[in-house]
């Protein structure tokens, strides 16, 4: 009788773990640009950064606003950049680990974004 039981308790807590480990839901990549400038430093610290993170994303943030907003720059359809941002999304991934990048994404894919282009 017990067995039963505690193949159940071993079977539930598996399947939670298993969805915990789920990938994000796919974000559009000009959406995770918009909020990549729209993250600041109190998102980063709910992901515990460390100092050096902190400072490498606050980088690659500078960098980014400075090719949306730069003057003269060319827009297109995407109004982040003319590139398809694989560089900037590339560093974040590099700086964040596997769990800070997948709390980023989702709340990306929840919060409101800012929207740098004016």
């Amino acid at each position: 009788m017990l067995k039963p039981i505690v193949l159940f308790a071993v079977l539930a807590q598996a399947s939670v773990a298993v969805m915990a480990q789920q990938p994000p839901a796919q974000v559009p990549d000009v959406h995770l640009q918009k909020c990549l400038l729209g993250t600041y430093d109190d998102r980063w610290t709910a992901l515990r950064l460390s100092e050096d993170q902190l400072h490498r994303m606050r980088l690659v943030q500078s960098a980014c606003r400075e090719e949306c907003e730069g003057a003269g720059v060319r827009k297109t359809n995407n109004p982040i950049s003319n590139a398809n941002g694989s560089t900037v999304l590339a560093e974040v991934k590099n700086i964040l680990t596997t769990e800070q990048y997948t709390a980023w994404v989702a709340f990306c894919s929840e919060g409101p974004t800012s929207d740098p282009v004016k």
